[in-house]
């Protein structure tokens, strides 16, 4: 690697970083997080939802109470998955 290095790198194009550019793009990396955060947070209840009416008859929340590890590791892996699919439309 350091025969590769030997010369330096080569020069940056144009005068100098553009601030104006990096800010934008700071701007809107932020507001796509607060975009995925909003969507991540709906998804995750409406999942839940649709969890809770999925299970007529078992009240999840009783029995994560009670120390019951199956329904914990359901509901993770509900979450899990229901991240996974907004992460996939998110991303596109």
């Amino acid at each position: 690697m350091g025969i590769f290095l030997q010369g330096g790198l080569p020069p940056l194009p144009g005068a100098g970083p553009d601030f104006g550019s990096i800010a934008l793009n700071m701007l809107f990396a932020v507001l796509w997080a607060i975009v995925a955060a909003v969507g991540f947070a709906a998804a995750i209840a409406v999942g839940f939802r649709v969890l809770n009416l999925l299970t007529p008859g078992l009240n999840e929340w009783e029995e994560l109470k009670k120390g019951n590890l199956a329904v914990g590791i359901v509901w993770a892996a509900f979450t899990i998955a229901v991240a996974i699919v907004v992460y996939v439309v998110l991303a596109k």
